[in-house]
């Protein structure tokens, strides 16, 4: 499996969101031929480790669109926790990746 290419010039978008009360700004590269998630850029407010952590992350994410990993495939298994608030049933990400992931969708 080979590496997708990303053109030079690309639409994206950005996002803000947060994960236990940190604030995240998510941008997202999409593929202009297929419009589909091809990379991601996060920042937090909070610096230090969480945003080497966060941009780690986002490094992982997009070389792993770029091999074709399918995007819906990225989040499936990571972790979730109750959110007791909005239902029985209802969950958040557990982590600041999988609040990426969300973000993107």
């Amino acid at each position: 499996m080979n590496r997708a290419p990303l053109p030079t010039r690309r639409p994206n978008a950005t996002i803000t969101t947060q994960w236990h009360n940190h604030a995240l700004t998510v941008t997202v590269g999409y593929d202009p031929a297929t419009g589909a998630p091809a990379e991601v850029f996060a920042n937090t407010e909070r610096g230090g480790d969480m945003q080497h952590a966060v941009a780690d992350a986002c490094v992982l994410i997009s070389i792993a669109l770029q091999y074709g990993v399918p995007f819906a495939a990225l989040g499936k298994s990571l972790g979730r926790e109750p959110d007791f608030l909005r239902g029985e049933t209802a969950t958040n990400p557990a982590s600041p990746i999988g609040a990426i992931i969300e973000a993107m969708q």
